[in-house]
Formats: C-alpha cells, structure tokens, sequence
C-alpha cells in the first residue's frame, strides 16, 4: 500500500478521497507500524513500519491509500507491544455481550473504521432547564424486562422501541449510563503452575459482570454489543435521531478513568456533540478538565453536569443556561426530613428553591449510585452480599428506613406507608425549582432486593422491574404521569431565577412565602415539620397560584391559608395519603382558611375560579 504523510490534525482515523489518515500517540520512544487485519478472520493483511518522516513529537500522522476499509480493522505496534488506538471510532472483538472467549486484556480487540467521512449530526433543539424531566436509565437494565421481544433486549432497538413510552410520562432529556465501548467481563491474571513446576499467566473471569460499565474504556467508540455490532456507530447515531426526533434530548454520563489525558477528554466530549448529536455530559472522575470545559465557546450549548463546579466557573456563566450541579444533596435532607432523622426544615426549603440565573441544579430523591426509591423506604441497611465483597461495598450513609421490615411484606399498613412515601418522595423532586431527575424504574415500584450498588448485577437486581403488574405500581404510573403534567402546566414552580419572598413587581402577593399554623409565617425553624409554601402564579404570568402543604409529622397538621380574592377558592389538586385518587382532579375545600393534612404527606392545592374549571380543561388537553 502507499503512503504519503498525514496532516496532524485530529487524532483517531478518517476517511479521506484517497484512503484513510490516521493520526496518533505513543507514549514510547520506540519504532511504531499499523498493523492492518481481515475483520471478520483477524488476519494480518499487512505491517506499515513507520519511519521518523511521518512523526512530530510523539505524534504520527500518516494517510494509507486504498479502499474498503469496511474489510479491515487495524492495532498499533511500538517496538514489540501491540495496542488499540484510544481514538478509535468503532472497536471489532466485542460484538457480543460478555463473551468470555476473549478473555484477556485487549488481546481480542482491533480499531475498526468510519466510512462516509466525519459528517456533523444534524443541528439540535436546545431544551430550557425550566422544561426539563430527566430520566436516567441504563442500556440492558432499561430494556431487558419492559416486554420486549428477544431481539430488542439489551440494545438500541428495544431503547428506540421504549421511547414512546418516555413520551407519555412526559420525560424530556434521557441520562445513559455508559454507553462507550467498556469490558463487560470482569477477568483477572493468575499465576499458575502445572506439572513440571513451570509458572504460567493466564486470564481468569470473575463470577460478576462490569454491568455499569466505568473503569478503562475506548471512550470514542458506540458499545458494540448495544448497537448491533460492526453497524454500532450508524446505529447510534439513528438511535440520538430517532430520541430528538421524538422531542428528547440525550445526556452521556462520561465517567473517565483517572489516567485519560484531559485533551483526550475535551477531544471525546466534541466528537460525541458533533458527530453523533449528544446535547449534554454528566461527567465523572477525579481529573475532569472543568475550567476547560465550562470556557469553550465548543461547550456553550452543551449542557455539563458535574458535582463539583468551581464557584468562578459558575459565576462565569453567561448566555444560555448550560452548568448544572449535580450531586446527593437534596436526597439526604428529603430523607432525613421523611424518615426522622433529625432533618431540618430550614435546610429542605433552601433546597426546594435553589435556583441561578447563570447555572442549574439537579434534583433527586434516588440515584443508581444508592438504593432506588422503593427501596429507600424499605431497607434500614444495605443488602449488597450477591456482589461477592462480603457487603462491604456501596454507601453506608443511606438515611433510609423500613416502616417495620426489611425488606418485601405482606403487611398492608407497611405497604401503604411505603407506597406513600414513595409519592412524598416524587412531590419533592418535582415541586422543587431545580431539574427533577427520575431513575428509570422508580415510577413503577422498581426494587434491587437492598441492593445499594449492583454495580455487577447483570440480572433481576440490576434490571429494572417493568413488568411490575401491582395495582400499586400501575397507580404510581399514573400518579408520576399527572405530576409530571402538573409541574409542566405551573411554570411558577420551575422559574429560573432565584425567589425573594418579597412582591417586587406589586402583583399582590409575594414571589413565594411560607405558612404554618398562621398564615405569612416570617421564619421557618430545624424545629418544624410542617409547613406551606404557596407560589404566586402571577410572577410567572399565570392565574393560578399553588399552595403545596408538607407535613412530615406522625400526626395530622392544620396547615394556614391565606385568604384569595372574591372569585377565587382554594383546591386541593392531590394528597399523597390518597391511595385512591390519582388523578389531580381540583376539588373545592370547605374551610378556606386552612388544609387538614394527613400524616407523614403532602397536599397540592391552587387558587382558582368556577370550581377549577379552566385547570381540568388544560389538565385533559395534557
């Protein structure tokens, strides 16, 4: 094959007029070649030495002349080790899920190539952070148990077949978990000695599955197990397509082992945005380049969602909101505040209502890093033994609690207490001001047995549960569908500034204030457990105010209204002590002047005329 020297300007392969660019790194000062192989054989077609002419640096750059490189994969060679481009765009030998005989390091592994050049995906639709329902979901755990037939388990197609259901509920940007090209085998090398007493290195699988996929991984590449093989990258791409085309957008999670170079990870996350169409990042690691990302003019539109933010990056922020803080937080002080231990309010109203003009929040009362919702109310400790690290592993810090079991029971009052505290659960997340986040499974009762971290559990523990037939968990459906359609219709439970409990535009009422026994209640202390909150809908250009009234009390609490105009009344939208009623039918109250609450729930109400009759035509136009 002919060569000619490259033009250094992206690391990875393209295709050019002629034949193929690769441009690459080593780490060693040693002579390099690429090594060429037949796909589907694996064997070697032809070795390309390559001299000091088609180097800079540590950097090579030569274009290969020639066609169908579809038929061909490709390693890299520097002195006597082999290694597989990190640039990569498709990577050949792990077509199929945990296939244990590759067993080994990459010794089965090959780049493979991208034909038809480095298009750019199609432009994007940029969602506000105030309209945003996020669902976070992993690739297998999402499809493997939703009904599906065998052919879209595990993979894009039952993904793309599970979009309209998504839709329904009213989801509109989809976290994934990784779905980069990672090893899903776990294997580790043992030393052993056979009958003449010589030693052998050999590659051994665990009996447990890299089932998240972090750790090491070929970070530009599709996993091809996901998406049908040697067509992973066209089937991405159709699979991003097909998530806009549906009014979605698509958040990556990116978790970067801590040795990837941060131009690597900056190179990584501008190839997934421009060439498959990835509206945003959750990035994780120890050595995310952040000032870097959070300044590029590349990133602007780009939405980066990260733990820790540098309070000089976020006061940077200009334009379109596009930083977002995303940690546990606001999960801890709900759960202490539901299960009594010893939350304070002062603390949860804070977080209610944190808000930036600049930058975002998210907000979640469960995470795939913990115990799912359910199961937060119905494990007191964790229950990780089936991950073979004698429980030692996953969080101890779970501020969980069991209503009187552990674990599954038939006991009717647990189960109610659970089911409701399920749904006081999803009201915080999606009353609060920030991004709401749903992990997938969570709206039909999901459980992971205790398990606060299946890390490994490729199985009925770490796939999510969708074919729960329960009345509870098809009333939960229901409940987590209308509230969802409810935080949409109200856009002064989202606004995207900051409240200042003051009426700074005189519309007749404070921006947001708080209630208790008596109305226009100054101070709230760590003391209490009741209290309301009322947003004033005129601060949002809208008729309708909302009155949420919270009591984590174990006794009923009488909760202050403060008194509307003449043609308006209060009505209660829901109460999560309803087991019954999942609708979020308006009903008029009797007693105007304050809202009985049960205990240990959560009462919506809104101000509205003629008995909520526009609300119930909005309601059904949803």
């Amino acid at each position: 094959m002919k060569i000619r020297i490259g033009d250094f300007e992206s690391y990875g392969t393209k295709e050019t007029a002629d034949g193929m660019m690769f441009t690459f790194f080593v780490r060693e000062d040693q002579p390099c070649a690429i090594c060429l192989y037949d796909r589907r054989s694996k064997k070697l077609i032809q070795t390309i030495d390559l001299s000091e002419a088609y180097r800079i640096g540590q950097v090579y750059s030569v274009e290969i002349l020639g066609k169908h490189w579809e038929r061909c994969c490709y390693r890299i060679r520097c002195g006597e080790h082999f290694f597989v481009d990190a640039y990569a765009r498709s990577i050949v030998g792990r077509e199929k899920w945990k296939d244990a005989s590759r067993i080994g390091a990459d010794d089965g592994l090959y780049g493979g190539f991208v034909s038809g050049g480095q298009e750019i995906a199609a432009p994007r639709h940029f969602i506000e952070a105030g309209d945003m329902v996020m669902y976070k979901l992993h690739m297998r755990g999402f499809t493997m148990q939703h009904g599906y037939k065998a052919s879209e388990k595990g993979n894009d197609a039952g993904l793309i077949a599970g979009l309209p259901y998504l839709q329904r509920l009213g989801v509109t940007s989809i976290e994934f978990q990784p779905i980069y090209e990672f090893e899903e085998v776990f294997c580790e090398k043992k030393t052993l000695l056979d009958e003449k007493g010589i030693s052998h290195t050999r590659w051994q699988t665990l009996d447990k599955t890299n089932y998240w996929g972090y750790g090491n991984a070929y970070y530009f590449a599709p996993k091809a197990s996901y998406f049908g093989g040697r067509h992973a990258v066209e089937r991405c791409r159709v699979m991003i397509q097909k998530i806009h085309e549906a009014g979605m957008e698509v958040i990556l999670e990116m978790a970067f082992a801590s040795e990837v170079p941060q131009d690597m990870m900056l190179d990584c996350l501008w190839y997934w945005v421009r060439y498959y169409g990835a509206d945003g990042f959750h990035l994780l690691g120890c050595n995310i380049p952040i000032k870097r990302i959070a300044g590029s003019y590349r990133f602007r539109h780009t939405k980066i969602f990260c733990e820790n933010l540098p309070e000089e990056i976020l006061q940077e922020q200009k334009g379109k909101k596009h930083i977002f803080l995303y940690k546990d937080d606001f999960q801890y002080v709900g759960r202490q505040l539901q299960n009594h231990m010893q939350g304070s309010m002062v603390q949860f109203t804070n977080y209610l209502r944190r808000q930036n003009v600049s930058y975002g929040f998210v907000n979640y009362m469960a995470n795939t890093t913990g115990f799912t919702l359910l199961d937060s109310y119905s494990y007191g400790e964790k229950h990780n033994r089936d991950n073979g690290e004698e429980n030692r592993d996953g969080n101890n810090f779970n501020c969980s609690f069991n209503y009187g079991a552990e674990g599954a029971t038939k006991n009717k009052q647990i189960q109610k207490m659970r089911f409701q505290q399920v749904k006081n659960g999803l009201c915080m997340t999606f009353l609060s001001q920030a991004v709401p986040l749903l992990v997938g499974g969570d709206e039909c009762l999901n459980s992971q047995e205790g398990n606060n971290n299946p890390y490994c559990q490729d199985n009925r523990i770490g796939w999510v549960q969708y074919q729960n037939r329960s009345s509870d968990a098809k009333a939960l459906g229901i409940f987590v569908k209308n509230l969802i359609a409810f935080r949409k219709e109200h856009r002064v439970l989202r606004q995207e500034n900051a409240m200042c409990f003051n009426d700074y535009k005189h519309l007749g009422m404070p921006d947001l204030s708080y209630h208790g026994a008596e109305p226009w209640l100054m101070q709230v202390g760590d003391e209490q457990k009741a209290i309301g909150i009322l947003y004033a809908g005129a601060y949002a250009g809208e008729a309708e105010d909302v009155y949420v009234a919270y009591n984590f009390h174990y006794e009923r609490a009488r909760i202050a209204l403060p008194r509307l105009s003449q043609e308006k009344r209060w009505m209660q939208v829901m109460n999560t002590a309803d087991h019954i009623g999942q609708t979020f039918e308006p009903v008029a109250l009797e007693e105007q002047g304050h809202v009985e609450v049960a205990p240990q729930s959560i009462s919506i109400l809104i101000s509205c005329a003629e008995q909520g009759k526009e609300y119930n035509e909005s309601v059904r136009a949803l």
